[in-house]
């Protein structure tokens, strides 16, 4: 006796609508031999195709049994019944089911892939050639005819050597003459030993089938051994020919990151994306916008803090600030200047008390209007000692600073920042010239070198005046608004610093116990608090462009909803041939990935392009760094993935049969 290939015991589907029961196949017990042609036969209704479908493991039995080339397959999970669809089993559809945006042969090919092969381009050719497409391979399904879809589907069918083809209504949608055409192919690809199964319920089809079962109201009502008497030329070839043979491996699926896989992947993803390509476009602004912002905003305040940074450095690591405020008033602790209590005096006694200092700047500074024959200038003037270029470390480069004794006389003499002489004197020399500060003459006797940056806070934007000259001309009270001490040696800071708390404590009377009206800060505390501040504004302007990155990745989960609406049929197809969950969660979540992190390479070009812009706009220093792109763009990809997986998830949980029936 034969082997049997298909056991069923029993066999019974019912589908449920709310509360109503639909049985659509009731306790079906049929055995398939292996080798048979089996044509399934019944009126609309009476349970043929849900037998088939169970047959090809695109359905679960609501009750029964079903055996396959000995394995009890009916209560399997998804993923080994697609394991057996790939191994055992050929499907021809009565639609053909071909993927739209993949050629002839690419059509053949993927079950190898979904198997987890790799591409066998001779193998696919031969099974075209074999169906009578030699030259048909690189074609589309829509510049095909009906009957040459239906070759390429019976070649896709063949290329894993299944012991079972499955034919749901193969020439439902054929002529006569083809379908008498595709019936020979069925009838030679049985007597090389593949075992048929159809489903039709044409008389002259059914004929080609040494065997017909008839169903009605989902049971058996005949089963009977006929011969078969009619032959047709077959012009085409003899796919038992192509030399087929078996899928190369040990059986086991390779993972979803095997180069056949995700080669094909990336290419469904990219025919996809490219066919909706305005959509694709107006998907990725949001993650576009999102990551240019991210990339623009903590480039600038990356630089911005760089630039500050060289600033407070460039002052010097051997200085301390003396600054008035810090104290206690009602509770409410106030801030750095919030008093005035330093006075000049202080800055004497520190000077004069002190020991190991190189020199002492004390500053106090009010707004004034310059003014230079017809053009005017509006900036800070500063009044302080001729120990400020040592303290602050700011040379002058032309001409010379002021002495102890411009101090000492109240001499009208300045000396003037890089940005002052630009906007007062253009292209002519300011030593020597003579400028209106306020209502008083001014002799300019030196120009500081020039500290760059630029923009609103420039420090070349600044005018230095004697301390006294400045009291007696701009100022009626003698309080400072800071006072500048360089330490000669940088070890004796933390003692040095001590000393002025100490010194400063004494002079103003504090009791022990009480809150110090003024603060002494040295360059390292001032740049880790400027750095904190910088680090707090640059995650905040961060947080807000990434709210762009959020609504960009809500706009990639409801495209990819729509898309995998749109190719449920597909996912219907890639199924019926073999894929396996995580192969349809792979493919939608590539097109996802592709889609984000396409918005996040434009949106690092856009964003490095708007730092450049805003930066010689504003005169700012930017610093994109490898970390910032790096960030930028690998949550752009999480994003992709994070809101690519809901679709991608319903995608692959999907049942083959419902998506394969879906329109």
């Amino acid at each position: 006796m034969r082997e049997a290939l298909i056991v069923t015991h029993n066999l019974s589907k019912t589908y449920r609508t709310g509360k109503v029961e639909v049985p659509a196949l009731q306790s079906v017990s049929i055995t398939v031999h292996r080798g048979e042609f089996v044509a399934v036969m019944g009126p609309s209704g009476s349970g043929k195709s849900t037998f088939l479908n169970l047959l090809g493991c695109l359905d679960h039995p609501s009750s029964g049994s079903y055996i396959l080339n000995g394995t009890d397959v009916s209560t399997m999970t998804d993923d080994e019944l697609a394991a057996v669809r790939s191994r055992e089993i050929g499907f021809v559809f009565q639609g053909f089911n071909l993927l739209a945006r993949t050629n002839a042969q690419q059509n053949v090919e993927l079950p190898l892939i979904y198997r987890g092969e790799s591409s066998q381009e001779k193998l696919s050719l031969a099974l075209l050639k074999a169906v009578g497409l030699p030259d048909r391979g690189r074609h589309r399904p829509n510049e095909l005819s009906g009957g040459e879809q239906q070759r390429v589907a019976i070649a896709r069918a063949l290329i894993n050597s299944p012991s079972l083809i499955l034919a749901d209504e193969p020439t439902g949608n054929l002529d006569s003459r083809t379908s008498g055409e595709i019936m020979d192919i069925f009838r030679d690809l049985n007597r090389s030993g593949i075992t048929v199964v159809m489903v039709t319920h044409e008389e002259d089809i059914a004929s080609y089938a040494r065997r017909r079962i008839r169903f009605l109201d989902g049971r058996v009502i005949s089963d009977e051994i006929v011969a078969s008497g009619l032959r047709a030329d077959v012009s085409a070839g003899n796919p038992s020919d192509a030399q087929l043979h078996p899928a190369q491996g040990n059986g086991k699926r390779r993972s979803i990151f095997s180069p056949g896989e995700l080669w094909e992947n990336l290419r469904s993803a990219a025919r996809s994306l490219w066919q909706n390509r305005t959509r694709a476009f107006l998907t990725t602004l949001g993650i576009l916008i999102g990551v240019g912002a991210v990339i623009a905003m903590v480039s600038i305040g990356q630089g911005a803090a760089v630039q500050v940074q060289q600033r407070i450095e460039g002052l010097g690591s051997n200085l301390l600030s003396v600054i008035p405020g810090s104290s206690s008033q009602g509770g409410v602790r106030q801030g750095f200047g919030s008093v005035t209590t330093l006075t000049a005096d202080d800055a004497a006694a520190i000077r004069q008390s002190i020991p190991g200092l190189a020199g002492v700047a004390p500053e106090a500074s009010s707004r004034q209007q310059l003014k230079y024959r017809k053009n005017t200038w509006s900036t800070n003037v500063v009044g302080t000692t001729a120990d400020y270029p040592l303290v602050r470390n700011w040379p002058v480069e032309e001409g010379s600073f002021f002495s102890d004794e411009d101090y000492r006389a109240r001499r009208t003499v300045a000396v003037l920042g890089s940005d002052v002489v630009t906007n007062l004197f253009s292209d002519e020399a300011p030593l020597g010239k003579t400028i209106k500060i306020g209502d008083t003459s001014f002799k300019v006797i030196g120009v500081l070198q020039a500290k760059g940056g630029g923009g609103f806070f420039s420090q070349d934007d600044t005018v230095l005046i004697p301390l006294s000259t400045q009291f007696i001309r701009f100022r009626r009270q003698n309080d400072l608004r800071s006072i500048g001490v360089a330490v000669t040696d940088k070890k004796q800071m933390e003692q040095v610093r001590e000393e002025i708390s100490a010194l400063i404590r004494a002079r103003h009377h504090l009791a022990p116990g009480s809150e110090d009206d003024f603060t002494v800060v040295s360059q390292e505390d001032i740049l880790q608090t400027v750095q904190g501040v910088s680090q707090t504004m640059t995650l905040l302007l961060a947080s807000i462009a990434g709210i762009s990155l959020l609504v960009g990745g809500i706009g990639i989960m409801n495209i990819m909803l729509v898309s995998v609406t749109e190719r449920t049929r597909e996912i219907g197809i890639r199924k019926a041939i073999g894929a396996r969950r995580r192969d349809i969660l792979a493919q939608f979540l590539t097109e996802a990935i592709i889609l984000s992190g396409s918005g996040g390479l434009l949106g690092w070009i856009l964003g490095w392009a708007a730092a450049n812009i805003i930066s010689k706009a504003g005169q700012l220093t930017i610093s994109i760094t490898p970390a910032t792109v790096g960030l930028a763009l690998g949550f752009s990809v999480a994003v992709g993935v994070f809101f690519g997986i809901y679709p991608a998830r319903k995608a692959s949980r999907m049942d083959p049969i419902q998506a394969l029936r879906f329109e």
